[in-house]
């Protein structure tokens, strides 16, 4: 777990108050939201470093890279309440499949890859997938999390022929 003070000076760099998300180079604990996710307000300190060994106990080996803070942001959100988000497989930087998030399958939505496409291809990775959503704010789409696509769920009933047939070759 970071020391108090990295705590407190990750937070300044994120403007020192307001709600910021929890997570670590992959992967976020989203399912256990209020006590290993999510930071109501940066200035309680007590409250962040609550969350933040949270989620560093529940990660356990698991924990990849380091913590990070992210600026909580408004996503738009169906009717359950889940965020609309799109996966993205992409293949030497080019997208190869676009379908909804395991988490929230729906229809596929068709998120704007122009300023993601460039950034993708900049990671020098062959094979990666990125989640997006759409903030509620009107302004676009933000990627929310980048991860290894050999290790990235489809959702149910998503066709995979796309991604399979660019995987090959064909």
């Amino acid at each position: 777990m970071p020391a108090h003070t990295e705590l407190v000076s990750a937070a300044a760099a994120l403007g020192g108050h307001g709600p910021a998300i929890v997570k670590d180079y992959v992967k976020s604990r989203k399912h256990e939201w209020h006590e290993a996710c999510f930071v109501p307000d940066l200035a309680d300190a007590g409250g962040l470093a609550r969350v933040v060994s949270r989620f560093v106990e529940l990660q356990g080996d698991f924990l990849t890279g380091g913590i990070v803070l992210r600026r909580y942001e408004e996503f738009v959100r169906d009717a359950a309440g889940r965020a609309e988000e799109a996966r993205v497989w992409w293949l030497d930087g080019e997208p190869v499949l676009v379908g909804p998030h395991p988490d929230a399958p729906g229809p596929a939505p068709d998120p704007d890859l122009s300023a993601v496409r460039p950034l993708v291809r900049a990671l020098g990775c062959r094979f990666v997938t990125t989640d997006l959503a759409l903030r509620a704010d009107g302004s676009g789409w933000r990627v929310v999390e980048v991860g290894d696509g050999q290790v990235s769920d489809l959702p149910t009933g998503t066709d995979a022929a796309p991604l399979l047939s660019a995987l090959i070759g064909a």
